[in-house]
């Protein structure tokens, strides 16, 4: 069997989850890392196998992957894609697809020229909750959607770790906003967006959370409430390792014939010791048996399927272009302290 060669462009958290979710399909084979922390692409490439560099451009120009993982910082996306796409590769790259309009739309057209595959890394859409969400949307289960409600709120740890460098909306909210775009695929005319300042806006310099309002052209409604605004004691445990802490985490779609309710927290397992209550995440990525499962995986093993058979990918560029105009669109709202027109995206 003919395995994919692979690379990955930052090896920090989520870089190493996605090399290892896809090192272990038996179609791949991850061949090098790289990284400006050089310790951090020795760190990976010495659990998975592939040789380090803290220089992307000479481990592409060397190593000639055929799909490069780009999972850098938010805003450092742009660089990266160019110059796989330039050398042929195939690019996956984290979310948000950029934080500039005029840098998803360069990463698009040079995806496209060169006649590689693009897939944004919104992982929700491969979340089994989430995706039977949107297939019983799609069978008119609910009958016509009217509105959905998106709930993302996780803890000031992660505020903390940030420190600053981005806000919650563009780093975690970019999820919700995907999924209710994905769930109502309509042109959304219109967004406003609320600010809440307390603890986090005092010690990291971003909102604590904020309240999203979308209006679609048809008159449907998506509201999204998004923040890193609970406490630290919220997932504090430390045993079992395995348990991964998450937040308070929601969706609520509305239909003329019905509605569904996706509850996150703790879903279908919960503990208390003497660490107090325990409540894991056990869908994005969750290890078992030695290997990682859940969403991670699906999306991983979903891009490279499209690689190999070649087939385009459930999240395109453009899908994830039309999830960060939300986001600017809100962060726009919240700075101008107004409703704004999604043409005055378009046209920014």
């Amino acid at each position: 069997m003919k395995r994919i060669p692979f690379a990955v462009v930052g090896a920090g958290f989520m870089g190493k989850m996605l090399v290892k979710a896809s090192s272990e399909l038996p179609f791949t084979q991850f061949i090098a890392a790289a990284d400006v922390d050089f310790e951090k692409a020795q760190k990976i490439t010495s659990e998975l196998g592939g040789k380090p560099y803290v220089d992307f451009q000479e481990m592409l120009s060397q190593q000639r992957p055929e799909v490069v993982i780009i999972a850098t910082p938010e805003y450092d996306h742009l660089t990266p894609t160019l110059y796989a796409a330039e050398l042929g590769c195939h690019v996956f790259v984290e979310k948000p697809i950029a934080t500039t309009r005029q840098d998803a739309l360069a990463m698009i057209t040079a995806c496209k020229r060169a006649g590689v595959k693009l897939m944004v890394g919104h992982i929700l859409r491969f979340e089994i909750a989430y995706a039977q969400v949107q297939a019983a949307i799609c069978e008119g289960s609910i009958g016509k959607f009217l509105s959905a409600y998106a709930r993302r709120i996780t803890t000031i740890n992660e505020a903390k770790r940030l420190n600053g460098r981005v806000s919650p909306l563009m780093y975690i909210g970019v999820h919700d906003i995907d999924q209710i775009l994905w769930y109502h695929p309509v042109a959304v005319e219109s967004v406003y967006a609320r600010p809440l300042y307390g603890e986090v806006y005092e010690k990291f310099g971003t909102y604590d959370s904020a309240w999203i309002v979308m209006e679609f052209k048809d008159g449907a409604v998506g509201v999204h409430e998004v923040g890193w605004c609970l406490p630290e004691n919220w997932a504090k445990w430390q045993t079992p390792k395995s348990w991964g802490g998450f937040g308070d985490v929601r969706m609520n779609v509305i239909g003329s014939k019905g509605n569904i309710n996706l509850d996150f927290t703790p879903m279908n397992l919960f503990g208390v010791g003497s660490e107090g209550w325990m409540l894991p995440d056990t869908r994005h990525w969750p290890a078992m048996h030695g290997k990682i499962a859940g969403a991670v995986k699906a999306e991983m093993e979903h891009f490279f399927e499209c690689i190999r058979d070649d087939k385009q990918p459930l999240v395109s560029g453009e899908d994830g272009l039309k999830a960060l105009e939300i986001v600017l669109a809100a962060e726009r709202s919240i700075t101008e302290n107004k409703i704004v027109n999604m043409g005055e995206i378009k046209l920014s």
